[in-house]
This record gives structure tokens, C-alpha cells and sequence, in this order.
């Protein structure tokens, strides 16, 4: 891991389940997770192939670090359009499993704590510090991640210890970094599926994206079947709203015809 350059051990760079850009936003902090589960880089890049998420690193219990998503693009991480925008995401493996109460080893707290320390300083985001820099997937979301990690848990403090010492290194002598966009080792294309779209569009349109939504929504019918109680057509097909505009336009227009047809009578 070049720690001065924020360069991974593996790029391991994702087609799918992303946001290329940033919709305009700044990168402002460093979200922690943990995998609930012992994944290796590799790992993470087939789940993510299945599941729509993904962050941006993964640290393995190798202490390997690899990256999934470029830092100039949105990884789907926290449970929030804006803080996806706004932060990076860091995975940490753990070494054992539920009945084991997800530990996370030594090597992986440490790994993780050096490269949040590392894009604190790449990107001028200042010391490593809870709740401005560096926050929780906990805070968005239904769910407990990053478990022991998180502030209060077992291995919070060790990993802030780590992070604010790897910082403090880091930057003595040499000042902080100017910040710029990391280099984009190799180009991934993304699925265009409908997720691709919605976080797209919500990224561009922020909180108007809901509003735009349920019109849609009410437009289409339940489901995009149409609404039932505006009748079907020839095909036994539930109109929309759309499609029953469309039908009364037709009948005011054979309506206008007939009568156009008996005045000339």
C-alpha cells in the first residue's frame, strides 16, 4: 500500500452497483463498515456483483487493501444518496463469524485506521476525528455496521488511536498533500439497470428526485400494471392515467367529428 499516494495493494475495480461521479459533491469524511463476514477482497467484488452496495475499499484480514470503486465515483455504502456522495467507504473483514460475535483482528483495525488516516490527509479533511471525518454506517440505515467498530464499541478507540498516530506521521515534515483527483487505474462500464438510473437521478436532483417519484408512481398504477378501477383496454390491460387521458381524448375527438359531420348535414 503506497500510504502517500493513497494507492491500494489490488484494484479490483467493480462493473455495477456504483454512481460514476459524484453528482457535484466534495468528498468530506470516511465511513466505516465491517463485512459481518470474512471476505477477502475477491469476496467482496462477487457479492457486490449480486447484491446492489458496494464501498470503496476493502480491507482483508491479510491486510491487504484493494479497491472496488474509484475514489471519484459513488459507492452505494451508506443507506443515503448524499453521505454516499460526500464520504468514501472503508469495509473491514472480520476474522470470525456470528458465533464469534464478528470479531475484527489487530492487523485489519490497524490497516483500516492508516488508510482512513491516509485519505484524511490526501484529501485535506484534517486529523482523523469521530463525527466530523470519520463516522459510522450506523448513522444512516437500519443497522448495527460496523458493530465493534463503531463509537462505544470494543475496537472504536484503538482504531481512532491508530488513525490519528498514522495521520500525525504521515503529515510531520511534509505538510499536507494539495488535493486531487487519485488517478483512475482502469475503466469499469456500469450495468445500466434501474438502480443505475435512481441513484443517477437522485444525484442530480436531490430531494426533488421523491417528489418525481411519486408522480411517476401515480402515473404508471401499482407496480406500473396501471389502475384498475380506470377500466382495461383491448388487450384486458389496467389503464394508467396516462393511457385513460389518452382514451377520453379519443372519445371528445369522435364526439367533435360527429358533430362536425351533422352540422354540415
Amino acid at each position: 500500500m503506497d500510504w502517500k499516494n493513497v494507492e491500494p495493494d489490488v484494484y479490483r475495480l467493480i462493473n455495477k452497483h456504483y454512481t460514476p461521479g459524484r453528482g457535484g459533491q466534495q468528498i468530506k469524511y470516511i465511513v466505516r463498515h465491517h463485512n459481518a463476514g470474512i471476505l477477502t477482497i475477491d469476496g467482496c467484488w462477487q457479492v457486490w456483483q449480486d447484491r446492489p452496495a458496494s464501498a470503496h475499499y476493502q480491507v482483508e484480514n491479510s491486510g491487504r487493501i484493494g479497491q472496488l470503486v474509484n475514489d471519484s465515483d459513488t459507492a452505494w455504502h451508506a443507506a443515503n444518496q448524499l453521505r454516499n456522495q460526500q464520504s468514501i467507504g472503508i469495509e473491514h473483514a472480520n476474522s470470525g463469524g456470528a458465533n464469534q460475535d464478528w470479531p475484527i483482528s489487530d492487523t485489519v483495525i490497524k490497516q483500516g485506521a492508516r488508510l482512513a488516516a491516509a485519505l484524511c490527509r490526501y484529501y485535506n479533511l484534517g486529523r482523523p476525528e469521530y463525527g466530523k471525518n470519520i463516522k459510522d454506517h450506523k448513522e444512516t440505515g437500519q443497522t448495527s455496521c460496523p458493530y465493534h467498530l463503531a463509537a462505544g464499541g470494543k475496537y472504536h478507540q484503538a482504531w481512532m488511536n491508530e488513525a490519528q498516530r498514522f495521520y500525525d506521521e504521515l503529515t510531520r515534515g511534509g505538510g499536507q498533500k494539495p488535493a486531487t483527483a487519485k488517478p483512475v487505474k482502469k475503466e469499469s462500464k456500469p450495468v445500466l439497470t434501474p438502480k443505475y438510473f435512481t441513484d443517477f437521478l437522485t444525484g442530480y436532483l436531490g430531494p426533488q428526485f421523491d417528489a418525481i417519484q411519486e408522480i411517476w408512481k401515480q402515473l404508471r398504477g401499482p407496480s406500473g400494471n396501471g389502475w384498475e378501477q380506470l377500466g382495461q383496454n383491448s388487450k384486458g390491460q389496467n389503464l394508467t392515467l396516462v393511457d385513460a387521458v389518452a382514451a377520453l381524448r379519443a372519445d371528445v375527438a369522435r364526439i367533435e367529428k360527429k358533430l362536425d359531420e351533422k352540422g354540415k348535414k
